[in-house]
C-alpha cells in the first residue's frame, strides 16, 4: 500500500475485497498529482483510460514482471 506516492510513479489501483466491483480495480496508471492535506486523495492517469481520483491507501506499487 502506498501512502505517499511520487509524481510519475507507476501504480496499480487495488481495493479491498468488498469493493472489488468498482470500475478501476486492478487497473494500472501513473501518479499525476498527489494530495498533501486532508482528504488524501491522489489523481491517477489510468493507462488507456481517463484520469481518476483514488483515495489514499488504495494504491500498490506497479511491478513490471517482464
Amino acid at each position: 500500500m502506498l501512502i505517499n506516492p511520487r509524481l510519475g510513479q507507476k501504480v496499480q489501483v487495488w481495493y479491498r475485497e468488498s469493493n472489488r466491483h468498482l470500475p478501476y480495480h486492478a487497473d494500472y496508471g501513473m501518479v499525476v498529482t498527489r494530495s498533501q492535506g486532508k482528504p488524501r486523495n491522489h489523481l491517477i492517469h489510468i493507462f488507456g483510460k481517463n484520469r481518476v481520483v483514488v483515495p489514499c491507501g488504495n494504491l500498490i506499487r506497479f511491478e513490471d514482471r517482464r
